[in-house]
């Protein structure tokens, strides 16, 4: 029997497969920042100059959906694993993922309910209930049995401990099936615990955090200000190592050049 149209494109065409972040975090720390600036650009450029993954920011930056998978292009063009902060809890996370994301991260997780359910939303049956959907981590519909058999474990879910609600369901979080990774907000954290961020307080909070995370086996995730905060972190047992925004890099750069006439 001649082989169908839609079987020979699956077979020429199959679809991207993302980056493992779930298996290189298994093998090494891992370097990168949160992009605020909506172009793609930024996305490639940061990975040329060697972040391991590049977090889009649509929590706090302006990424519009239908453009979000120019950014796992340009991820991919300099082989920097892209991962998308989400809004919230209740974004469309399985969407998100369509994109081709190597992962997501949920700001503001605060209860084990809460965690399941991303689980839920991200995970293929049996683990959760995420439907299957042609966008391009599914070969545009041309590969969806891959992705079905594949998905569950190539996606990042990482679950942020921002909060003082957070921070009091800690071990109920880390521990649920499915959450990869727990990232450490130490800026929201201190003002929802209305701290300062140089406090004893605060430091007690993360580690506590990060302890947690660790007894249940999960990977710690926080971030960074700079690269010698990146190099404490790392000998403390964090894997995952967001460092700074892209706007406060390029400023960083920038000011040196005008500031000294």
């Amino acid at each position: 029997m001649a082989q169908s149209s839609s079987s020979f494109a699956a077979t020429r065409a199959p679809r991207p497969r993302a980056v493992r972040l779930r298996d290189a975090l298994d093998e090494r720390p891992l370097r990168g920042t949160f992009q605020e600036f909506d172009t793609p650009a930024v996305t490639e450029l940061l990975g040329l100059a060697g972040a391991d993954f590049v977090v889009v920011d649509g929590e706090h930056g302006t990424f519009p959906i239908d453009r979000l998978e120019d950014y796992v292009r340009a991820g991919a063009a300099a082989e920097a694993a892209v991962l998308y902060r989400a809004a919230s809890s209740n974004d469309q996370l399985a969407r998100i993922l369509d994109a081709g994301f190597a992962g997501i991260v949920v700001p503001r997780v605060e209860s084990a309910e809460q965690a399941r359910a991303i689980v839920d939303a991200t995970r293929f049956p049996p683990v959760g209930s995420r439907g299957l959907g042609p966008g391009r981590a599914g070969g545009y519909g041309l590969a969806l049995d891959d992705l079905r058999t594949r998905g569950n474990d190539e996606a990042l879910v990482v679950a942020m401990v921002e909060t003082k609600a957070g921070l009091a369901a800690v071990e109920q979080i880390a521990a649920v099936p499915g959450i990869d990774a727990i990232m450490i907000g130490p800026a929201d954290l201190a003002s929802s615990l209305d701290v300062e961020p140089s406090s004893a307080e605060l430091a007690a909070a993360i580690d506590h955090i990060r302890d947690a995370t660790l007894a249940a086996g999960t990977h710690a995730s926080v971030h960074c200000a700079d690269a010698a905060d990146i190099e404490r972190r790392e000998a403390e047992g964090y894997r995952l190592l967001p460092a700074s925004i892209d706007a406060a890099l390029l400023f960083a750069a920038a000011a040196p050049l005008f500031t000294g006439r």
